[in-house]
């Protein structure tokens, strides 16, 4: 009688056992979403566009540039991870009309600038690494790039014969492949640290280094807030348009889980 007690006791606490351990499992496996909505990236450009040969200076620094010239911005990132797989994706749209001196062929003039930026990007991740509060991943996906620059020349007196015309107008379309790691690691039960670097590559004249740094606070099971940097340099020409510059300046934002 004892020996059958005993034995349905430990049939009990076995069976118990197992639907703890496929619950957890179950729950380690469930899908987890992140959505960062009007995240700020307030960007400094250093570098040059070229139209059809000729130089735009795109030289702006964020506090006394960006700011003041900025027309509309907007910036959403996302991700969804299951297990050890991350599928992420961002998108940027930005509009900035400044005021600079441009070099237009030999002639020093000053010229209005609107430049229009739409960046996407969509990707994937997996967790090569995750213990001990330290979460490696290799990334890889796509980034594609849309520009549009109007240039418009300021110039007392006639327009010199070496200018082509008063007004510039270029841009193009283009994307990239990119890889590289990313690493979170956990400062302490509220405090993460966020790290990613890559390189795009689409061809000779297409390429572009990408890294940034975050440190998360998790002020509740449904929300953090982030602030770190970020540094993207790209170099991309072709026949008609040419840009060779670097967007870099903080983060700071919400992040919404789910």
């Amino acid at each position: 009688m004892k020996i059958g007690k005993t034995h349905s006791a430990l049939t009990a606490a076995a069976l118990s056992s197992l639907l703890t351990v496929a619950s957890g499992t179950a729950h380690a496996d469930d899908w987890e979403f992140a959505i960062s909505p009007l995240f700020l990236w307030g960007l400094s450009m250093e570098g040059d566009a070229t139209i059809n040969g000729n130089t735009a200076p795109l030289d702006l620094e964020f506090k006394d540039d960006i700011l003041e010239n900025m027309e509309a911005v907007f910036t959403v990132h996302f991700e969804a991870r299951k297990g050890d797989w991350t599928i992420f994706s961002e998108y940027q749209y930005v509009d900035l009309d400044p005021d600079v001196a441009a070099s237009i062929g030999p002639v020093n003039v000053n010229a209005d600038i609107s430049f229009k930026e739409t960046m996407f990007e969509l990707g994937g991740a997996w967790a090569m690494l995750d213990s001990d509060g330290t979460r490696w991943e290799l990334i890889g996906g796509g980034r594609y790039s849309d520009q549009e620059m109007n240039t418009k020349i300021n110039i007392d007196g006639p327009l010199p014969p070496e200018l082509p015309a008063a007004k510039l107008k270029g841009g193009d379309d283009w994307w990239h492949a990119f890889g590289g790691m990313r690493v979170f690691h956990d400062i302490n039960d509220r405090w993460t640290f966020i790290g990613r670097a890559d390189y795009g590559y689409g061809g000779t004249d297409n390429s572009a280094w990408n890294a940034s740094f975050m440190f998360d606070y998790r002020f509740k099971d449904w929300g953090s807030a982030f602030i770190g940097a970020r540094f993207l340099d790209y170099d991309y020409n072709d026949d008609a348009y040419g840009f060779e510059a670097t967007k870099s300046g903080p983060l700071a934002g919400l992040t919404i889980y789910w």
